[in-house]
């Protein structure tokens, strides 16, 4: 069971990484603000849906809820680590949200 779950959590890291890149592509802003929480529901419903359209994503992201077992602190640090190794983002609290801001490279 433990092996399991692992293993959902790294698919849905490297799954993270996927809509991480395509939110920068899609982008012609040279910096991204978006809520920790909402990155991760946006990985969830695309590793659940086997989608990478941000369009579709956006839609089915208020239907489809992610388990309990990976909503919490230790799962969200883990993502900011990678974010922050992987993409150089920063991690900011505003009104009681942390936000993970995203720069494009040029």
């Amino acid at each position: 069971m433990e092996d399991r779950i692992r293993e959902e959590k790294e698919k849905l890291l490297r799954q993270l990484e996927i809509i991480v890149n395509q939110l920068m592509s899609s982008t012609k802003s040279s910096q991204i603000s978006i809520k920790l929480r909402t990155l991760l529901r946006y990985a969830y419903v695309s590793y659940v849906k086997r989608t990478t359209d941000i369009n579709v994503i956006r839609g089915l992201v208020p239907r489809v809820r992610p388990p309990a077992w990976l909503t919490n602190q230790y799962y969200y640090r883990e993502i900011e680590s990678i974010l922050r190794e992987k993409f150089n983002a920063k991690i900011e609290n505003r009104r009681q949200f942390r936000y993970v801001v995203l720069y494009k490279n040029r």
